[in-house]
């Protein structure tokens, strides 16, 4: 069975998730193709990993704005390929996923996997998954929560035939505890796309309170901010404007060995965000035995049992995300126990292996010898 994946070129979870798939795979059952599409080239590590792996790929390059090229090469990519299985990471590409297969001479099954985080969807997004109920054979969802928004939400479009609950899954053998950071410094890290999505200024500004508040006569925390994106530049300014030069760094967009590095590095994992679906970021970061301290919105608290799997604070709230950073630096058994219980949690539910038996099991009943 072959299987085209369309997904984004650039950093985010779409790579991670299918990466992911290809390793869980360790029987080797499918066949794989990857079609990255987006206004950013492909990362290197993705184009080092299909070499790696033996998977062919192309790249299809979008305009900001409506680009009718764009839609044209993705198309035509979707209607000469081989497989048997288009697999969207995203129900924005349905329309070129149905007209693609519809056109092949091979018959093609498509599957939406959902990922865009409910509260945060724009009209536009909306319409997509609505169409996509019609037009998709399947549709992939991460959470029972997700779903259950979703069935309330689209209502007489929703197609409760096609859906199937399938949480994301990562390496737990790649990630996975590590002795802790022994530099003098403690570090504070986030690592994400740096977009407005996520709530990196609030986490500059809880920094800078706890850089004003940290006692003189101890070492004062970095915080590393990894990822890349058109807001950089806006952060990179506010850093600034805080006065927290020598105590912030962009690390830039990380590859596979320097993220798990980095991972290795820090000391608590904070992932400020104002929505999220299933952080892959968080799930990383669990499975390292990092505590983790996370914004208190949908997509991070269904991951995060606040005071047991790790803490929740209040969104855009820098006086609390400050303090619960604080705690955890003077409270070494809260990190601890933090740790240890991330870790038991990433190992009951994170697993890639067992995200491809669930998605076996789905192409198994789509595709019927």
């Amino acid at each position: 069975m072959k299987i085209l994946h369309v997904l984004y070129s650039g950093l985010g979870g779409h790579g991670n998730v299918f990466f992911s798939f290809v390793k869980g795979d360790t029987r080797s059952e499918f066949k794989y193709e990857a079609l990255f599409n987006g206004i950013e080239g492909v990362k290197p590590e993705y184009i080092d990993q299909c070499r790696q792996y033996g998977i062919p790929w192309q790249f299809v390059a979008k305009k900001p704005g409506f680009d009718l090229r764009y839609y044209r090469e993705l198309i035509g990519h979707i209607r000469r390929s081989d497989a048997d299985i288009v697999f969207i990471h995203s129900s924005a590409y349905i329309l070129p996923a149905k007209l693609g297969s519809l056109f092949s001479k091979k018959r093609k099954t498509v599957i939406v996997r959902e990922t865009q985080a409910n509260h945060l969807k724009a009209k536009m997004e909306w319409l997509w998954l609505a169409v996509a109920m019609l037009w998709a054979n399947s549709i992939v969802f991460l959470s029972e929560d997700y779903r259950k928004e979703v069935a309330g939400k689209l209502s007489w479009f929703y197609r409760p035939g096609k859906i199937t609950v399938i949480p994301n899954g990562i390496d737990l053998d790649q990630f996975k505890a590590s002795p802790a950071n022994t530099g003098q410094r403690p570090v504070i890290g986030m690592q994400s796309r740096l977009v407005k999505l996520k709530d990196h200024m609030t986490l500059l500004e809880a920094f800078a309170l706890l850089v004003d508040l940290h006692p003189k006569e101890s070492p004062c925390p970095l915080l590393w901010i990894a990822g890349d994106g058109d807001y950089r530049r806006e952060l990179e300014a506010r850093a600034s404007a805080l006065n927290l030069s020598g105590h912030v760094e962009f690390t830039g967009m990380l590859d596979e060995k320097d993220l798990l590095s980095f991972l290795r590095s820090v000391d608590i994992y904070v992932h400020a965000s104002l929505g999220e679906t299933m952080s892959t970021a968080i799930m990383q970061a669990m499975a390292c035995g990092l505590p983790v301290i996370g914004s208190d919105v949908k997509g991070i608290k269904n991951m995060i049992q606040d005071g047991v799997t790790g803490m929740l604070v209040p969104v855009k709230d820098p006086k609390a995300l400050c303090k619960a950073i604080l705690d955890l630096l003077a409270d070494h058994q809260k990190k601890r126990t933090l740790s240890v219980a991330a870790r038991e949690y990433a190992e009951k539910h994170f697993s890639n292996n067992s995200m491809v038996e669930a998605y076996r099991d789905l192409f198994n009943q789509l595709i019927k010898p």
